[in-house]
């Protein structure tokens, strides 16, 4: 059986290695773009987010392995949990013969990740409504620290300490030969992260990533305008757990089993955070240049990690974590902004504010102006005055032109 080909440099299959790291990029991108949407733009500090994570990955994974066993009449009568491995194998099987069924799966699994990280952004969005910063921040690390014992200890979900395998839905192309596999996961896995992008930028870029920076900078001044602070975060907190599941969905078929250790504070809640601040909160371009970063670094260290010769002054297991903190550190003490900073929020693009110019009185659209002319207008008179007043042309008031 063939497979995809291989192209060794320095003992590296770089083909393989292209396909991980596009993957593992992909993975963390999306999630970073999520907290970016929350901690940079909305100012929540979610130090739990590896429980929208992990539950997205627990609920999506659970829900796939029934719903396929029972559609395939697959170990029926007998216990998931206690015969998941032969169960799933069955499965896996099955899904080869039945494409239709593995993409079902996937929406299936994405729908219900989505609506399990909704409804978990939802619960946490109420001490939103009361805590500062900083309270909330603690109490979604304290609640994700319980989702993860509640992982652990509930057996009938995904198995407690025990692992559970899920439906794999790229196994077909498992069977056409070594790499494939790998290959159509790595390109869904890109086409999602795309997705988040286009998505998150979207928003921000409309009168709702206003309102949100607004919220983050004044909470004050965004009240006074008329704003819903407590409901703009509650908000924030749905769309972006949701987005958050949605990944532990799709990472939870990519390894094909589910596991409570697996998700971390360090992996899925440090790391993010990681990311966003070295390429820029509040910047989704910056974002996507941190996260490759951090992928190149930390797939790059695990080709050389085996090479390294053991030595007495640290443990080269932890050197990925050495470099993440002094990279961490020069961040912070020489652009605290990140590589790319935050930009600034433009409600209209030039060509927009091009044309109302145009159509004011005076402009060159004639003397009888657009829609826009009265605010125009007051605009030049209003630039006037301070012009005026600048350049010291008398000590009262300036008068009006014309």
């Amino acid at each position: 059986m063939s497979g995809l080909p291989q192209l060794f440099f320095l003992g590296i299959d770089w083909v393989s290695f292209g396909i991980d790291f596009t993957t593992f990029y992909a993975l963390y991108l999306a999630i970073s773009l999520s907290l970016n949407l929350e901690f940079g733009y909305g100012g929540i500090p979610n130090f739990g987010k590896v429980l929208f994570i992990a539950g997205g990955a627990a609920f999506g994974g659970a829900v796939a392995g029934r719903l396929a066993a029972y559609v395939l009449n697959v170990g029926q009568g007998e216990d998931f949990i206690t015969f998941n491995a032969r169960i799933i194998t069955q499965v896996n099987n099955d899904i080869i013969n039945d494409p239709t069924l593995a993409v079902e799966l996937v929406i299936i699994s994405l729908a219900v990740a989505a609506l399990v990280g909704g409804l978990l952004g939802f619960l946490a969005s109420y001490p939103a409504l009361r805590l500062r910063e900083d309270y909330l921040g603690m109490l979604l690390l304290g609640s994700a620290q319980f989702f993860q014992v509640v992982l652990r200890t509930y057996t009938p979900l995904i198995g407690g300490s025990q692992p559970t395998f899920v439906p794999d839905p790229f196994y077909y192309f498992s069977t056409l030969g070594t790499g494939y596999r790998d290959l159509v996961a790595m390109v869904v896995m890109v086409i999602f992260a795309i997705g988040v992008y286009v998505f998150v930028e979207r928003v921000v870029r409309s009168p709702m990533g206003r309102t949100l920076r607004a919220v983050r900078d004044n909470e004050d001044a965004s009240a006074a305008l008329g704003k819903d602070n407590a409901k703009i975060r509650r908000n924030v907190l749905i769309v972006a757990s949701a987005l958050a599941a949605m990944v532990g969905a799709l990472y939870s078929f990519y390894v094909g089993s589910v596991e409570y250790d697996t998700w971390t504070r360090f992996a899925w809640t440090f790391w993010p955070f990681l990311i966003v601040i070295i390429g820029g909160a509040g910047n989704n371009s910056g974002v996507a240049v941190g996260a490759f970063f951090f992928a190149l670094l930390f797939r790059g260290i695990q080709q050389i990690q085996p090479y390294l010769p053991a030595s007495n002054v640290f443990d080269v297991n932890s050197i990925a974590d050495l470099l993440f903190a002094m990279m961490l550190l020069t961040i912070l003490f020489a652009r605290p902004e990140g590589i790319l900073r935050e930009k600034s929020s433009y409600t209209l693009n030039k060509n927009a504010l091009t044309g109302i110019v145009k159509s004011a009185p005076g402009g060159e659209k004639g003397e009888d102006g657009g829609r826009f002319s009265r605010l125009t207008s007051g605009l030049r008179r209003r630039f006037q005055r301070v012009k005026g007043s600048g350049e010291g042309e008398g000590t009262g008031p300036p008068k009006e032109p014309g």
